[in-house]
């Protein structure tokens, strides 16, 4: 078979077109594909501008990150004046960057891993316990406005999320391969075993009154009474219990440095125990803001004020509260913390919420008060 040379000479132009047709044709369809990614982010970004606002800035991470650092610095400022020193002074004025060299100090340490330990849960689980303990603020009602998502079963959420914390720990302290970390790891688990009931029955006295099981309903139905009125032996008790289960002082059996090194965190070291150290001051700041919303009206307050600042100031004053108990009190034992949980704090919770429950069917005006019906 011959092939016509000047024939194929002829029709290099056309094939040489085609090339190109087919080439632009490509970078066409990526263009339009790029394009409409654009599209549909920017869209998404306009469209929900204020959602993003609230998610990153405030009340969202970003807010957190520097409350998590304001409150670990006004945490040891605290223990200093209880206990009698001074507590961080030189780096920066009165010591505010502290806590950015022991950042800086602590992630630059080297990371040791034991032989024994699971290597990829070893890394994972700080991570995890972290990530757990900060999406709770989701669901934190700053103000009618400032929040970031409001479920008409939002607290039953935070609970849950919660309960995860010290099944954390323990995996936290069998992974570590460690003896004095795994029983550490059971003594969170034992922690949060006597502190869960009275806290959750703690808090069903404002779900009663507000009709509500959302943190923002039972802080809208909080505008003429507050809910500490009817309930205050609930607010100390969930206080309380809110401390054991974060397992801080005195109840900071699953970290007893002087019985068990430093419990289930002893085998970690630089950026993990880093998180896990944020992670403890999260939960702390996030039991305080929960207790402004159940028990102390929420944004409701000084009407000059704006809401999201009138819900700062009162959550100051408890995390300042907190504070105080958690460095005024010797450590338990482990079988004195379930004791004093279930034997006192169970009992006070429940007879709060009948002596409430009471006082809105006897006394006359109340439930309306309380805008419960009647």
């Amino acid at each position: 078979m011959q092939i016509d040379f000047f024939q194929w000479l002829a029709g290099i132009p056309t094939w040489l077109y085609d090339i190109i047709m087919w080439l632009h044709g490509i970078i066409v369809w990526i263009f339009n594909g790029v394009w409409g990614i654009f599209v549909f982010v920017w869209a998404a970004v306009v469209g929900n501008f204020w959602f993003l606002f609230r998610a990153i800035i405030f009340p969202g991470l970003v807010f957190i990150v520097l409350g998590i650092i304001f409150a670990v610095w006004f945490t040891r400022k605290m223990w200093g004046r209880i206990q009698d020193r001074r507590g961080p002074t030189h780096i920066g004025k009165y010591g505010g960057f502290q806590l950015f060299a022991d950042a800086i100090k602590l992630v630059s340490k080297e990371t040791i891993i034991p032989d024994k330990a699971k290597r990829w849960m070893f890394r994972f689980l700080p991570c995890l316990l972290l990530v757990i303990v900060l999406l709770p603020f989701a669901f934190i009602p700053w103000s009618p406005s400032w929040f970031i998502a409001d479920l008409s079963v939002s607290l039953v959420l935070i609970f849950a999320f919660l309960t995860a914390v010290p099944v954390i720990a323990l995996l936290a302290g069998w992974v570590s391969g460690s003896k004095y970390s795994l029983i550490g790891g059971f003594r969170a688990a034992n922690n949060q075993f006597a502190a869960e009931i009275p806290m959750i029955i703690s808090s069903v006295g404002p779900t009663l009154l507000a009709g509500s099981l959302s943190l923002m309903g039972i802080a809208q139905a909080q505008s003429n009474v507050w809910f500490v009125v009817l309930l205050p032996i609930n607010l100390a008790t969930f206080m309380v219990s809110s401390i054991a289960s974060v397992g801080t002082f005195p109840f900071d059996s699953p970290v007893a440095d002087s019985e068990i090194i430093f419990g289930w965190r002893t085998e970690f070291s630089g950026i993990y125990f880093t998180m896990t150290y944020f992670a403890e001051f999260a939960e702390q700041m996030l039991y305080s803001a929960m207790m402004v919303a159940l028990f102390l009206g929420g944004f409701h307050g000084l009407p000059f004020l704006p809401p999201a600042m009138n819900f700062i100031i009162k959550f100051l004053i408890v995390f300042f509260l907190y504070i105080v108990v958690t460095s005024s009190f010797y450590r338990l034992r482990p079988d004195q913390i379930v004791e004093y949980c279930w034997k006192y704090l169970l009992p006070l919770s429940i007879l709060n919420v009948v002596l409430a429950m009471l006082a809105i069917v006897y006394l006359p005006g109340l439930a309306g008060l309380l805008m419960i019906g009647g």
